[in-house]
């Protein structure tokens, strides 16, 4: 998901309510004043139209207008400064401000950047452990709803930091931002959320790792061999955590995810169909993978299909449990954001049999010929397209994610 989307998919949990944020002006005996030190605003802040993240001397503000302003900012008394990131980009503005632990209150303006927010619960991480099967860390979030249903899942985001890079922050920072914003998903549904920090590397830029694609589940050594097995791992780990809290957590696991992180969830279910009790996978680029071994004569190696999965994972496709997975896969039908012409997203054998098997044209070519696949086999998926929906969420998409969700967490 790049950034864009994930701003659109914070706009719209903004605008449906999910943020976990109240709008009380800090009554119930909370103390105001002016901060001490920059820690005293650390974190993410929401209110009901725009949040700040916060993290030293920096800002994000958003709002669920499309307004994003990033930048630096100082402090005096109770007076704070918002500064811009780049010159010209946005008019910087001074507010009044009053903080407590969980509450900040900005007046001075009529517009969404002033009003009262409230500080949300901080996701956590856990380091890399080799030895327990991962080698990435990866944040989570234990929502006070947990436990409160008779049954208990994971939620797994896998991260989409949209860029290639070597620096491991960078795809930390973006991780980051993925929990927040997926973490009111998590308190609707009463999911412990798992997100991991996978990077996709520039000095291996082919391996699009974001997607699993063909070459990341080539990969046997290093270390990021296999991880779609780190990922099992992962999991594991965070159901022991969760144990220690008092919370049972299922063993098989929710999926969500959008563009890059929609492909790896809709992948990973054809390799590890048995682990997955939903999915949700959203602007897949008109195209799921198919659960076929051939096709017009071609054979359909992964991603395309799943021919060569054995070869590739040492385990067969397991076509009668795949039907047993609930799948939603939507796409927007004005999305344009086509990756079949990019080498990192598909090789050229796989573009081939693409282009000959479903064709050259994602929407709707491909996007329909790929439901009638998946119709003719019984596969329990439900497709949507969204009418005047790009490469984007929308408060109705949002809702429908929320809901099929919820629907399948028996």
């Amino acid at each position: 998901m790049n950034k864009k989307c994930v701003l659109s998919l914070l706009a719209m949990v903004l605008t449906l309510g999910l943020a976990s944020c109240d709008n009380d002006t800090g009554g119930g005996g909370e103390t105001f004043g002016p901060a001490s030190s920059y820690d005293d605003f650390q974190g993410l802040w929401i209110a009901s139209n725009s949040r700040y993240s916060f993290t030293g001397n920096t800002f994000q503000y958003n709002d669920n207008f499309g307004i994003s302003r990033p930048g630096t900012f100082t402090f005096t008394g109770n007076r704070i400064t918002f500064i811009p990131q780049q010159a010209n980009t946005w008019i910087g503005y001074t507010l009044d401000y009053q903080i407590s632990g969980t509450t900040l209150v900005l007046t001075g303006s009529t517009d969404p950047t002033s009003g009262t927010f409230t500080r949300q619960p901080e996701p956590r991480y856990v380091a890399a452990n080799p030895a327990k099967g991962f080698n990435y860390g990866y944040y989570y979030y234990i929502p006070g709803s947990a436990g409160n249903r008779s049954r208990t899942y994971l939620l797994v985001e896998p991260n989409n930091s949209g860029f290639v890079s070597d620096d491991i922050n960078r795809h930390d920072e973006a991780a980051r931002n993925t929990i927040y914003n997926i973490m009111p998903f998590a308190d609707e549904l009463g999911a412990v959320l798992l997100v991991p920090v996978f990077p996709r590397p520039q000095s291996q830029s082919l391996m699009y790792t974001h997607a699993l694609n063909r070459l990341t589940l080539q990969n046997n050594t290093g270390p990021l061999a296999r991880i779609d097995l780190q990922l099992i791992r992962m999991m594991d780990d965070l159901r022991e955590i969760s144990q220690r809290s008092g919370i049972r957590v299922e063993q098989k696991v929710l999926l969500n995810g959008f563009s890059a992180s929609g492909n790896f969830v809709n992948r990973f279910t054809a390799i590890h169909p048995e682990l997955v009790q939903a999915v949700v996978s959203g602007a897949v680029n008109g195209m799921p993978i198919l659960p076929m071994d051939t096709l017009e004569g071609e054979s359909l190696i992964y991603p395309v299909g799943i021919a060569d999965l054995q070869e590739l994972t040492g385990n067969a496709f397991n076509l009668q449990q795949y039907r047993t997975v609930p799948q939603f896969i939507f796409m927007g039908a004005q999305d344009t954001n086509d990756t079949l012409p990019f080498q990192d997203a598909f090789g050229d054998a796989e573009r081939q049999i693409i282009i000959k098997v479903l064709g050259p044209q994602m929407m709707p070519g491909r996007w329909e010929k790929s439901q009638s696949i998946y119709n003719e086999l019984n596969i329990n998926a439900t497709f949507r397209t969204y009418q005047g929906v790009g490469h984007n969420y929308s408060p109705e998409i949002i809702s429908d994610i929320i809901n099929f969700l919820r629907s399948n967490m028996r």
